[in-house]
């Protein structure tokens, strides 16, 4: 019975090992597996669901959950959702770090910031 039992699993063994093609014309499924993004003029020239840090200022807030941010190299807007908003009061003036992945509607051209960490630097 153990015998059968330890053939089994060292059969199954190398259904579970997990292997990624990296040559040439690979595939990069992931958004984990793609260079982040640290300016604004690069996240508006990046591809989708491209990871973004970006520092800088929000400078105005455009609609409900949406803010126009700038950096050295430009602005962009972004989509925070409440809850990844920090808990301190924050203005045009104070200096932020932003994480999150470049997105796009379906409808248009222009990309934004889907944000999901914002930290206020000191």
């Amino acid at each position: 019975m153990k015998t059968r039992l330890l053939v089994a699993l060292l059969l199954a063994v190398p259904f579970f090992a997990h292997a990624e093609f990296t040559g040439p014309r690979a595939s990069s499924s992931s958004a984990s597996s793609r260079a982040v993004v640290t300016t604004v003029a690069a996240a508006n020239k990046a591809a989708d669901d491209t990871p973004v840090l970006l520092e800088g200022k929000i400078t105005r807030q455009l609609a409900s959950e949406r803010y126009e941010f700038k950096d050295a190299t430009g602005s962009i807007q972004l989509e925070i959702d409440d809850d990844y908003l920090p808990a301190e009061k924050f203005d045009q003036t104070t200096p932020l770090r932003i994480k999150g992945k470049v997105d796009r509607r379906w409808n248009q051209r222009q990309r934004y910031i889907d944000v999901k960490s914002v930290q206020i630097i000191r």
